[in-house]
């Protein structure tokens, strides 16, 4: 990557989350002022979360990219660790419902979030031997499907649908972009929507988040919360919050 292009991936970047921070505020200043007498509680955290990954943009710009491509598997077993790490009862804490927190007081870090980076690595590397040796379904695929599985499982332990769904579609998207035939994602895609049925299925909840805009009123401080407070929005300013 050229530096003009770096340029404009930070400028998209800061742009997105000046705009995150706005609406922040926006969403949460009333709750934050009753709560915590000060509107602005969430913003300074997320404030604070900002000037850190700043920091963390400065120092992994100083590390030679060929760091993270020599060190790719020792990057994703340490991810792995973690992850195994954080299922373990007085290791890892619920939050949420979801045992993959690392918390310290009121700081809590998800190894899941690593994971996205380390097995993005790993599979960017493997991806970029040979366009002939990725189009070998047994030998160049399969593995890279195996390794997935394996992390989508440890993430699904937690459990934590969302991540885990959000890793495997970046893969699949590294796969799709090396040049794996069309074929192969067909029948991946049937796969995956008897798989997302199951998982659904399996936990009721899941059923509710997607149904719940038939009647929010049904549930209004739980899944239907989000949708109740858009229509309280839209009742007095339009669609466009403007009247």
């Amino acid at each position: 990557m050229n530096r003009k292009t770096g340029n404009y991936l930070l400028v998209v970047s800061l742009f997105l989350i000046a705009f995150g921070i706005i609406m922040i505020y926006s969403s949460s200043s009333i709750w934050a002022e009753y709560k915590f007498g000060d509107s602005f509680k969430y913003v300074k955290h997320q404030l604070l979360f900002f000037f850190v990954g700043l920091l963390l943009i400065y120092f992994f710009n100083k590390i030679n990219i060929d760091f993270f491509y020599d060190n790719s598997t020792k990057i994703f077993l340490c991810c792995i660790f973690l992850l195994i790490c954080v299922l373990i009862p007085g290791i890892g804490s619920v939050r949420n419902g979801s045992r993959s927190w690392f918390g310290i007081g009121s700081f809590g870090i998800q190894p899941s979030e690593f994971t996205k980076i380390g097995i993005l690595i790993l599979t960017s590397k493997y991806l970029s031997k040979s366009n002939k040796f990725i189009k070998d379904l047994k030998n160049g695929v399969f593995p890279i499907l195996l390794i997935l599985i394996f992390v989508f499982g440890l993430i699904m332990l937690q459990p934590d649908f969302g991540t885990g769904m959000i890793i495997v579609i970046s893969i699949l998207a590294l796969m799709f972009v090396a040049g794996v035939g069309i074929k192969f994602f067909l029948v991946l895609g049937a796969l995956g929507i008897l798989g997302v049925i199951f998982l659904i299925i399996i936990a009721p909840y899941r059923v509710n988040r997607i149904t719940s805009f038939l009647n929010p009123w049904n549930d209004p401080l739980g899944t239907g919360f989000q949708i109740i407070q858009s229509l309280y929005a839209i009742g007095p300013g339009g669609f466009f919050l403007l009247r």
